[in-house]
């Protein structure tokens, strides 16, 4: 039932749904604010915050790859790693039902001033004559606590816990997190096409939708940890 690619082609998908139902709303200012710069390369701008934060998110998941991968390398006892692997599972439950509304408590996806952050962002891009402001913008706002992104960590050191090394744990972490990059990319390239058409029932179900993609994520990793 569990495959090593199922985590992959998930968090794929997570951010996928994600991108459309979350970052729009989340990054929506930012990619307004492309249309203010006066560097109008065609779509360098977007290309460049995109990279920004895919970067940040594939290091921040190479970081949690390597932590989940000491667990596996310096263990002595496999029931171990398999109650780790079951607790990371529970949290990624936990936090998707939370993401998703299903938990009565408060979201975290707009904590720790997130729209003071992107609204200086925003007029910091909007002030400068520099397409390549775009990138540094975008590695900064990868920081930016969101519930689905940090769900997508967890999961990268869940990853983790089964690599044969250090190095491979940090390039397990790294790819599934360049793929949930990824994944959002769509969403927030074509966002201007599409923020007309797309309203924001509908973005809430996708928001929704990428959630319990997570939670099927976490339901195999702790399938996993009791079967292996």
């Amino acid at each position: 039932m569990f495959s090593n690619e199922s985590p992959y082609l998930l968090i794929f998908i997570s951010g996928f749904l994600g991108g459309f139902g979350h970052c729009m709303g989340m990054c929506g200012p930012i990619v307004a604010a492309y249309a203010l710069n006066p560097v109008k390369t065609n779509y360098l701008p977007q290309l460049l915050y995109n990279l920004g934060r895919i970067t940040t998110y594939s290091i921040i998941g190479g970081i949690m790859g390597l932590t989940g991968s000491f667990v596996g390398v310096i263990a002595p006892v496999e029931n171990f790693q398999n109650i780790l692997m079951g607790g990371i599972g529970i949290c990624m439950i936990a936090m998707g039902l939370v993401v998703g509304g299903w938990l009565p408590l408060p979201s975290i996806t707009n904590k720790i001033g997130c729209t003071t952050t992107v609204g200086r962002m925003v007029k910091f891009v909007s002030e400068t004559g520099s397409a390549g402001a775009f990138f540094p913008m975008g590695m900064i706002l990868g920081f930016i606590p969101c519930g689905l992104s940090y769900t997508a960590f967890i999961a990268a050191a869940g990853a983790g816990v089964h690599a044969g090394s250090q190095a491979e744990g940090f390039i397990i972490g790294m790819s599934m997190l360049f793929l949930f990059g990824l994944g959002t990319l769509p969403a927030l390239l074509l966002l201007g096409s599409l923020i007309s058409v797309l309203g924001p029932q509908l973005r809430l179900k996708l928001y929704r939708a990428s959630a319990f993609t997570m939670i099927v994520a976490g339901t195999l990793f702790l399938y996993r940890s009791v079967t292996s």
